[in-house]
């Protein structure tokens, strides 16, 4: 009897082992899986990233060169040489400042 009894709880504990190894195998494959797949999203996020990192490095790189242009167009000498390709000439007279709107109107009349 005893050793029905020992013969019972044996394949009881057999059965939970099995179930236990069961399980954590199937726990395990589908860590892999996960892990497989984390790794494959953030490899892309990677190559994303650095072809936004190049192209922000040669949007930078044309920044500067415009920047660099727009200094070139807008200082004072380059304006009075275009001025003087135009037919400008210098101001010899100096300009009447109007005193407010009120008076610029009665200047008018």
């Amino acid at each position: 009897m005893q050793k029905c009894v020992s013969m019972k709880n044996r394949t009881k504990t057999l059965r939970i082992c099995k179930t236990l190894s069961f399980f954590s195998m199937i726990i395990f494959v589908g860590s892999l899986f996960f892990q497989m797949y984390i790794a494959n999203s953030t490899a892309l996020k990677g190559k994303d990233f650095m072809e936004l990192y190049d192209k922000k490095q040669v949007l930078e790189k044309e920044i500067a060169y415009l920047e660099f242009e727009d200094s070139n167009l807008s200082s004072l000498s380059n304006i009075e040489t275009k001025a003087e390709k135009l037919g400008f000439v210098e101001m010899t007279e100096p300009l009447l400042p109007i005193k407010s709107p009120a008076l610029a109107v009665l200047s008018t009349q």
